[in-house]
């Protein structure tokens, strides 16, 4: 069975090992890195950093084809960033200003994507309810139950994709309806268990 995009992979690997909370600072870290200034070496940095990643998570080849998706909005954003209406019609400087940026985003969101095949959310909120300021308080809940709301985006995304096909629904602008009309609903569902539990009450 196939697992969504950013869903928790349960996985012996010397990544599952390391507590949620050093990972989400690395990934931070690692994100605010690659998005400062530009240079080849940071390039090449990040990438034999992301690789290091990979091959501790054991997250095989699969990690790669789930980002698919994010290849090709970068290689769309490099050509419509090159596009020009004045002669020349396309800037050559202006698509490796796009290049570059599809490159963090595809690193970053890599990166992103080991974090969360190798952490579950009830790991996160344990880490930080470690933290003596936050352990009496409700944030650490609030803030994995935050984070686990992205992951759901893309897993929510696959399945509302896999039931166009079925019925051979073409139309994009149906599909985000019922995507964002799904997650409208788990989000109230989210909302109801919370009050249920009375972490705002």
């Amino acid at each position: 069975m196939n697992q969504g995009l950013f869903s928790y992979n349960n996985k012996k690997s010397p990544l599952h090992k390391i507590p949620a909370l050093i990972k989400i600072v690395f990934t931070c870290g690692f994100c605010f890195f690659v998005f400062s200034k530009f240079s080849i070496t940071k390039i090449l940095i990040s990438g034999i950093m992301a690789l290091f990643l990979w091959i501790l998570s054991k997250s095989g080849f699969q990690a790669f084809r789930k980002l698919k998706l994010v290849l090709i909005l970068g290689l769309i954003f490099t050509i419509f960033k090159g596009l020009s209406l004045k002669s020349p019609f396309f800037d050559f400087q202006l698509a490796k200003e796009g290049l570059i940026y599809g490159y963090n985003f595809f690193i970053t969101t890599f990166v992103a994507l080991i974090l969360f095949e190798t952490t579950t959310m009830l790991e996160i909120q344990n880490d930080f309810m470690k933290i003596p300021v936050l352990n009496k308080t409700k944030f650490p809940m609030i803030l994995a139950i935050t984070i686990s709301f992205f992951p759901e985006i893309f897993t929510t995304w696959e399945e509302v994709s896999l039931a166009a096909k079925s019925r051979k629904n073409k139309n994009l602008v149906s599909q985000f309806s019922a995507l964002i009309s799904c997650m409208l609903q788990k989000a109230d569902t989210k909302r109801k268990a919370l009050l249920s539990r009375k972490i705002f009450g």
